[in-house]
This record gives C-alpha cells, structure tokens and sequence, in this order.
C-alpha cells in the first residue's frame, strides 16, 4: 500500500488491512454533503458505516488518508475494484449539507497537490475520464457505474471548478510549468457594515485588506480581479433586514474601467429569520482589459444592511 506524504496518517482497520488490493488507475473527487475536517470525516469511516474513501479534506485545507491508495476502498461503487484489479483513489471533500457550495481556496490547492503525486506515484494519466473504466480523473457524477443509485456529487459549482481550474492545475503541477508569476496569487479582501437600498445594483466596495498578492485591488475599491487571468473563490455573506422570504440577488460583474460591460449569472439569496447568511462561488475567467467586481440587488421593500463581506479567492494571471 502507498501513504501520501502530505496528509495526515489516519489508519482505518479492519478495512486496511482486510480489503482487496487494486491498481490505481483513476482519482475521484466526492463532497461528503457535511461541513467536516478530516479528522472528523475519519471518525465517521470508523464509527458509523462500514463505507469509506481513500482521503478527506476539510474546508481549511487539512487533509488526511484513511486506507492505501493500493487498497480498495468503497466510494464509488463500480469503480472501487474492477475484475482486472484495477480501481480509482478517491477522497470526500468538506461541503455544505447541500453539497452546492464552491471549494475554498484551500481545499484546491490540496486536491491539486495530491493530484499531480498520483500521477507520479501510480502513474493516473493526465487526462479526464473518457469512461467509466477510462484512466485518468473525473468527479463521483461522472458515470453511472460510479455510484450505486445515481448522484450529484460533488455539486454544480464544484463540477465546474474542476474542469475550469482544479484539473488544468494538477496538469500544471505535475508536469512541472507552473512557475513564478503562473503559480496563484491569493486575496482575502472584507467591506465594513453598509446600507443597501432596494432595487438598484450596487457593486460591493472592500474597505479591508487582509491579503492582495495579485496586487489588483486599490483602496476601498470595489475591483477585486484585472484581466486576463482565471480565478476561483467565495464571497461569504451576512445580512441583516432581509425579511424572511424576501430576495437579494448577487453577481459578478465585468468592467471596462468604470464602464459596465457585462454581468454574470445571478445567485438568489432568501431571507431567513434573524440574520442571513450565504457563500457564493466564484469561478470564471475574465478578459484582457476587465475588471471583475461583485453587485448586489436588493428585492426587499426596505433597505436592508450588508454586515459583512468576506472574499476569498485564487487568481491565475494569464499573459
């Protein structure tokens, strides 16, 4: 069996030790549906189902492994162990109870480093799964054969991510040609409490700085990504005001300096009771000449106050 070097050794037995071994040939990527460390996910393998994968990640990017990765383990139906003993590596990722939240910056660069070791370790071709039985990497809705009844997993979002940034990324680092300005730059950026009046879109403009290695975001401006590069994030909300049912609309935007040119599918947000709360991925890649900002839009009768904007995101400048 094969321990990755960069996760943490959690051990799950008898089924280490017990179940049959395979081949590695293809790595799939699941949400657990929970919001879980590693370690916690761990304790579920071990306590409570007789089920498990290979790896887990949490949403702050902790990562352990819970069987070899030349042992079957039995997340993927179909594809844990074929007739010709070869099987797929797979790992459970921290998500939302809805599985429809985007991977925190964090979490990508773990699936990308554990990626680009499979595919020098076991040799998992470059490739994303042409099928069911293909080598290669794909993601737990991919085929039928790799679920038991049918499955969503890991959710629209982080679909997309996969195949906009996660995917070309283990394809970089493997092959070594991500380098100096081609390795992401993070930002972490936040807006102080602010009214929002209804019906009228208004970018959020991002008072704090907390990280801005892109070096894209001026003082107090609402312009958080400069083009052309790609990203992947979230902006994380809170809302007060918001009556319950009530919608506020959030998207992104581009411009070509102050001048809007374009806006990007729009995010609903409903009202709860007391505070409102959200996350709303952020993937895309935007043009030379762009500029990428976040607007919201009230559909409330009243004014309603934005308590709090967190983004958080990679940017992969593009020349």
């Amino acid at each position: 069996m094969a321990w990755y070097p960069g996760a943490v050794k959690m051990e799950l037995q008898p089924e280490s030790d017990a179940q049959a071994a395979i081949r590695p040939t293809q790595f799939i990527v699941h949400s657990i549906v929970a919001p879980w460390t590693a370690r916690r996910t761990y304790e579920y393998w071990r306590d409570s189902t007789n089920l498990e994968s290979h790896f887990g990640i949490g949403y702050a990017g902790d990562i352990a492994q819970y069987i070899g990765t030349e042992t079957r383990a039995d997340a993927n139906a179909g594809a844990n162990r074929r007739g010709d003993g070869t099987g797929a590596v797979s790992i459970e990722t921290a998500s939302n109870t809805k599985a429809s939240d985007a991977w925190t910056p964090e979490q990508i660069e773990q699936l990308v480093l554990l990626g680009a070791w499979l595919h020098r370790h076991h040799g998992i071709p470059l490739r994303i799964c042409r099928s069911h039985d293909d080598p290669g990497f794909g993601y737990h809705s991919m085929f039928r054969q790799w679920s038991t009844s049918g499955t969503a997993c890991p959710g629209n979002a982080r679909i997309r991510q996969f195949r906009e940034v996660v995917f070309p990324a283990i394809v970089a680092r493997a092959t070594d040609t991500v380098q100096g300005d081609d390795m992401p730059d993070y930002i972490n950026l936040g807006a102080q409490p602010y009214e929002l009046r209804p019906g009228m879109w208004d970018s959020i403009e991002f008072t704090s700085e907390w990280a801005d290695e892109p070096g894209q975001h001026a003082d107090d401006g609402a312009v958080w990504a400069r083009g052309p590069a790609r990203f992947t994030g979230t902006i994380s909300l809170a809302i007060e005001d918001l009556p319950t049912g009530a919608v506020l609309q959030v998207r992104m935007a581009e411009f070509d300096g102050n001048t809007y040119v374009h806006g990007h599918p729009i995010h609903e947000v409903i009202g709860t009771s007391g505070r409102t709360y959200a996350v709303i991925p952020l993937t895309k890649r935007i043009g030379a000449g762009r500029r990428m900002r976040v607007r919201l839009c009230s559909q409330a009768a009243d004014p309603i106050t934005i308590t709090s904007a967190v983004l958080t995101a990679l940017i992969w400048k593009e020349s």
